[in-house]
Protein backbone atom coordinates (compact mmCIF):
# COMPACT_ATOMS: atom_id res chain seq x y z
CA UNK A 1 0.00 0.00 0.00
CA UNK A 2 1.04 4.13 -0.08
CA UNK A 3 0.06 6.37 1.86
CA UNK A 4 -2.16 9.42 0.60
CA UNK A 5 -0.59 12.96 2.19
CA UNK A 6 -4.38 14.55 1.59
CA UNK A 7 -5.59 11.59 4.05
CA UNK A 8 -2.61 11.97 6.34
CA UNK A 9 -2.12 15.81 6.67
CA UNK A 10 -5.53 16.72 8.40
CA UNK A 11 -4.83 14.26 11.25
CA UNK A 12 -1.25 15.20 11.55
CA UNK A 13 -1.43 16.64 15.13
CA UNK A 14 2.19 16.12 15.36
CA UNK A 15 4.90 15.34 13.02
CA UNK A 16 6.00 12.01 14.37
CA UNK A 17 6.41 8.89 12.40
CA UNK A 18 6.02 5.44 13.41
CA UNK A 19 9.43 3.45 14.82
CA UNK A 20 10.94 7.14 13.68
CA UNK A 21 9.86 9.72 16.35
CA UNK A 22 9.47 12.89 16.15
CA UNK A 23 10.71 14.31 13.04
CA UNK A 24 11.02 17.76 11.51
CA UNK A 25 8.22 19.28 10.37
CA UNK A 26 9.21 19.90 6.93
CA UNK A 27 10.24 16.49 6.00
CA UNK A 28 6.80 14.76 6.96
CA UNK A 29 4.54 13.60 4.30
CA UNK A 30 3.16 10.47 2.67
CA UNK A 31 6.88 9.95 1.03
CA UNK A 32 8.35 9.38 4.83
CA UNK A 33 5.70 6.49 5.50
CA UNK A 34 5.72 4.88 2.62
CA UNK A 35 9.98 4.61 3.17
CA UNK A 36 9.08 3.18 6.97
CA UNK A 37 6.75 0.43 5.35
CA UNK A 38 9.16 -0.47 2.94
CA UNK A 39 12.07 -1.21 5.40
CA UNK A 40 9.92 -2.60 7.87
CA UNK A 41 10.20 -6.45 6.34
CA UNK A 42 14.37 -6.08 6.09
CA UNK A 43 15.34 -5.30 9.66
CA UNK A 44 17.05 -2.13 7.86
CA UNK A 45 17.25 1.25 8.67
CA UNK A 46 16.75 4.38 6.94
CA UNK A 47 19.66 6.53 6.88
CA UNK A 48 18.40 9.45 9.18
CA UNK A 49 17.15 6.32 11.62
CA UNK A 50 18.46 7.40 15.38
CA UNK A 51 18.44 4.26 16.50
CA UNK A 52 20.95 3.08 13.63
CA UNK A 53 23.62 4.34 16.11
CA UNK A 54 23.04 1.80 18.48
CA UNK A 55 22.38 -1.98 16.99
CA UNK A 56 22.76 -3.69 13.46
CA UNK A 57 18.96 -3.97 13.06
CA UNK A 58 16.35 -2.65 13.64
CA UNK A 59 14.23 -3.69 16.35
CA UNK A 60 10.86 -1.58 16.29
CA UNK A 61 9.16 -2.76 12.58
CA UNK A 62 5.72 -1.96 11.16
CA UNK A 63 3.07 -4.31 11.43
CA UNK A 64 2.24 -3.65 7.43
CA UNK A 65 -0.22 -5.62 6.95
CA UNK A 66 -2.34 -4.51 10.19
CA UNK A 67 -2.05 -1.03 8.58
CA UNK A 68 -5.42 0.63 8.34
CA UNK A 69 -5.16 4.37 6.19
CA UNK A 70 -8.32 5.83 5.24
CA UNK A 71 -10.15 9.55 4.70
CA UNK A 72 -11.11 9.35 8.23
CA UNK A 73 -8.14 7.64 10.17
CA UNK A 74 -4.39 5.90 9.97
CA UNK A 75 -3.53 2.96 12.08
CA UNK A 76 0.04 1.68 11.93
CA UNK A 77 0.55 -1.10 14.49
CA UNK A 78 4.57 -1.68 15.10
CA UNK A 79 6.16 -4.41 17.07
CA UNK A 80 9.22 -4.43 19.44
CA UNK A 81 11.14 -7.63 20.37
CA UNK A 82 13.06 -5.72 23.08
CA UNK A 83 11.70 -7.41 26.84
CA UNK A 84 9.49 -10.00 25.62
CA UNK A 85 7.96 -7.78 22.51
CA UNK A 86 5.75 -5.13 22.90
CA UNK A 87 3.03 -4.05 20.00
CA UNK A 88 2.27 -0.23 19.76
CA UNK A 89 -0.59 1.04 17.51
CA UNK A 90 0.37 4.49 16.27
CA UNK A 91 -2.94 6.33 15.70
CA UNK A 92 -3.83 9.66 13.73
CA UNK A 93 -7.26 11.40 13.60
CA UNK A 94 -9.31 14.13 13.37
CA UNK A 95 -11.47 13.08 16.10
CA UNK A 96 -10.87 11.36 19.55
CA UNK A 97 -9.46 7.86 19.70
CA UNK A 98 -11.83 5.33 20.68
CA UNK A 99 -9.44 3.65 23.12
CA UNK A 100 -10.99 0.67 24.19
CA UNK A 101 -11.56 -0.44 20.52
CA UNK A 102 -7.59 0.70 19.73
CA UNK A 103 -6.83 -1.50 23.03
CA UNK A 104 -8.58 -4.90 21.56
CA UNK A 105 -6.76 -4.52 18.58
CA UNK A 106 -2.80 -3.77 20.39
CA UNK A 107 -4.31 -6.90 22.57
CA UNK A 108 -4.99 -9.13 19.82
CA UNK A 109 -1.52 -8.36 17.63
CA UNK A 110 0.04 -8.76 20.87
CA UNK A 111 -1.49 -12.34 21.09
CA UNK A 112 -0.63 -13.01 17.36
CA UNK A 113 3.10 -12.00 17.53
CA UNK A 114 3.53 -13.38 21.29
CA UNK A 115 4.66 -10.10 22.69
CA UNK A 116 5.10 -11.02 26.04
CA UNK A 117 5.14 -7.39 27.54
CA UNK A 118 1.42 -6.65 26.02
CA UNK A 119 0.40 -3.66 23.57
CA UNK A 120 0.46 0.51 24.17
CA UNK A 121 -1.38 2.93 22.03
CA UNK A 122 0.11 6.09 20.94
CA UNK A 123 -2.49 9.28 19.31
CA UNK A 124 -1.62 12.47 19.23
CA UNK A 125 -3.05 16.37 19.71
CA UNK A 126 -2.24 19.71 18.87
CA UNK A 127 -3.45 20.70 23.11
CA UNK A 128 -1.18 19.59 25.97
CA UNK A 129 -4.36 18.30 27.98
CA UNK A 130 -3.61 14.45 28.85
CA UNK A 131 -0.61 14.60 27.28
CA UNK A 132 2.63 12.53 28.33
CA UNK A 133 5.20 14.73 25.77
CA UNK A 134 5.81 17.61 23.78
CA UNK A 135 7.00 17.71 20.36
CA UNK A 136 9.28 20.63 20.17
CA UNK A 137 11.92 21.88 17.13
CA UNK A 138 15.07 23.60 18.01
CA UNK A 139 16.40 25.58 14.77
CA UNK A 140 19.78 26.59 14.50
CA UNK A 141 21.34 29.73 14.43
CA UNK A 142 24.39 32.19 14.77
CA UNK A 143 23.52 32.85 18.30
CA UNK A 144 24.04 29.11 19.29
CA UNK A 145 27.87 29.81 18.22
CA UNK A 146 28.41 31.71 22.03
CA UNK A 147 30.80 29.39 23.92
CA UNK A 148 30.02 27.90 27.19
CA UNK A 149 33.57 27.58 29.55
CA UNK A 150 32.10 25.60 32.08
CA UNK A 151 31.05 22.88 30.01
CA UNK A 152 33.79 19.78 28.51
CA UNK A 153 33.63 17.08 26.85
CA UNK A 154 34.56 14.18 28.89
CA UNK A 155 37.34 12.72 27.43
CA UNK A 156 39.15 15.86 28.50
CA UNK A 157 37.50 16.14 32.01
CA UNK A 158 39.62 15.63 35.00
CA UNK A 159 37.17 14.41 36.94
CA UNK A 160 36.19 11.83 34.06
CA UNK A 161 36.25 9.25 36.75
CA UNK A 162 32.95 9.72 37.98
CA UNK A 163 31.45 9.48 35.34
CA UNK A 164 30.16 6.25 35.69
CA UNK A 165 28.85 6.45 39.38
CA UNK A 166 26.69 9.59 38.04
CA UNK A 167 25.26 7.82 35.32
CA UNK A 168 24.34 4.94 38.38
CA UNK A 169 22.91 7.72 40.23
CA UNK A 170 21.18 9.08 37.49
CA UNK A 171 19.31 5.15 36.66
CA UNK A 172 17.00 5.60 33.71
CA UNK A 173 18.02 8.17 32.30
CA UNK A 174 20.31 5.85 29.98
CA UNK A 175 23.86 7.25 30.59
CA UNK A 176 24.43 3.57 32.50
CA UNK A 177 23.91 2.18 28.76
CA UNK A 178 26.17 4.74 27.50
CA UNK A 179 28.48 4.04 29.97
CA UNK A 180 28.87 0.47 28.93
CA UNK A 181 28.68 1.03 25.83
CA UNK A 182 31.92 3.43 26.44
CA UNK A 183 33.75 0.79 28.51
CA UNK A 184 33.44 -1.75 25.98
CA UNK A 185 35.03 0.91 23.55
CA UNK A 186 32.49 1.72 20.90
CA UNK A 187 32.75 5.77 19.60
CA UNK A 188 29.03 7.20 19.90
CA UNK A 189 30.47 11.11 19.32
CA UNK A 190 31.46 13.20 22.28
CA UNK A 191 29.18 13.47 25.45
CA UNK A 192 29.48 17.23 27.33
CA UNK A 193 29.54 16.98 31.08
CA UNK A 194 29.64 20.16 34.03
CA UNK A 195 31.59 19.20 36.97
CA UNK A 196 30.98 20.91 40.46
CA UNK A 197 32.83 19.48 43.93
CA UNK A 198 35.39 17.21 41.49
CA UNK A 199 32.33 15.13 40.11
CA UNK A 200 30.29 15.01 36.91
CA UNK A 201 26.88 16.37 37.96
CA UNK A 202 25.22 16.83 34.71
CA UNK A 203 25.82 15.01 30.90
CA UNK A 204 24.66 15.43 27.48
CA UNK A 205 25.40 12.81 24.69
CA UNK A 206 26.68 11.51 22.52
CA UNK A 207 26.33 13.98 20.04
CA UNK A 208 26.02 13.57 16.47
CA UNK A 209 24.33 14.88 13.05
CA UNK A 210 22.72 13.38 10.71
CA UNK A 211 21.40 14.16 7.06
CA UNK A 212 17.38 14.29 7.50
CA UNK A 213 15.08 12.88 4.66
CA UNK A 214 15.39 16.37 3.03
CA UNK A 215 19.06 16.62 3.27
CA UNK A 216 19.78 19.03 6.16
CA UNK A 217 21.79 18.21 8.83
CA UNK A 218 19.53 17.22 11.42
CA UNK A 219 21.32 17.36 15.38
CA UNK A 220 19.93 13.78 16.73
CA UNK A 221 18.29 12.85 19.84
CA UNK A 222 21.08 12.80 23.05
CA UNK A 223 20.73 11.52 26.28
CA UNK A 224 20.37 15.05 28.63
CA UNK A 225 20.41 14.68 32.48
CA UNK A 226 21.46 16.49 35.41
CA UNK A 227 22.38 15.04 39.07
CA UNK A 228 19.36 15.96 41.32
CA UNK A 229 21.35 17.29 44.01
CA UNK A 230 22.51 19.70 41.15
CA UNK A 231 19.36 21.23 39.29
CA UNK A 232 18.37 24.85 39.34
CA UNK A 233 22.16 25.59 39.48
CA UNK A 234 22.14 26.70 35.70
CA UNK A 235 23.82 23.08 34.47
CA UNK A 236 21.32 22.26 32.48
CA UNK A 237 21.31 25.28 30.44
CA UNK A 238 24.79 25.07 30.27
CA UNK A 239 24.75 21.70 28.65
CA UNK A 240 22.02 22.52 26.62
CA UNK A 241 24.13 25.73 25.16
CA UNK A 242 26.96 23.89 24.71
CA UNK A 243 25.30 21.20 23.18
CA UNK A 244 23.50 23.53 20.78
CA UNK A 245 26.94 25.30 19.73
CA UNK A 246 28.26 21.76 19.03
CA UNK A 247 25.53 21.40 16.24
CA UNK A 248 25.50 24.52 14.92
CA UNK A 249 29.36 24.26 14.63
CA UNK A 250 28.66 20.94 12.51
CA UNK A 251 25.49 22.99 10.30
CA UNK A 252 23.07 21.30 12.27
CA UNK A 253 20.05 22.95 10.58
CA UNK A 254 17.21 21.72 13.07
CA UNK A 255 16.60 19.54 15.96
CA UNK A 256 13.33 17.78 17.03
CA UNK A 257 13.05 16.35 20.96
CA UNK A 258 9.88 14.96 23.20
CA UNK A 259 10.09 16.39 26.15
CA UNK A 260 8.04 14.84 29.10
CA UNK A 261 4.95 17.21 30.11
CA UNK A 262 5.70 18.75 33.27
CA UNK A 263 9.61 17.72 33.46
CA UNK A 264 12.58 20.36 34.01
CA UNK A 265 13.71 19.82 30.62
CA UNK A 266 10.12 20.56 29.27
CA UNK A 267 10.56 23.65 30.89
CA UNK A 268 13.92 24.41 30.22
CA UNK A 269 13.52 23.86 26.15
CA UNK A 270 10.20 26.71 26.53
CA UNK A 271 12.43 29.06 28.01
CA UNK A 272 15.05 29.05 25.39
CA UNK A 273 12.44 29.85 22.89
CA UNK A 274 11.52 25.90 21.23
CA UNK A 275 8.76 25.64 19.02
CA UNK A 276 6.31 23.19 19.79
CA UNK A 277 4.52 21.27 17.21
CA UNK A 278 2.11 18.76 19.42
CA UNK A 279 1.58 16.55 21.98
CA UNK A 280 1.70 12.54 21.81
CA UNK A 281 -0.41 10.61 24.30
CA UNK A 282 -0.61 7.11 25.47
CA UNK A 283 -1.77 4.55 27.71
Amino acid sequence: MRFRWDWLQPVMHAPFVPTLGPMPPETVGAALFDAVLGVALTGGFLPFDKDRRWTATKDERVLVGDVVHTAAETIVPAMSTRGGGLVKVYYYSASAPDLPALARLGQRLARSHNARAGNRVVWFSDRPDGARGRVMVKRFSCADERPVHSVQPLTECPAAGTFGAFADEIGPEGFQFLYQRMKTGHQDGPTLVTVADDRVVGAVGPLSTVAGPDGRAIQQPAYFAVHPAYRELGHGRSLWRASMAWGRARDAKVKVLQALRGSAAEGLYVSEGLETHGYVCHT
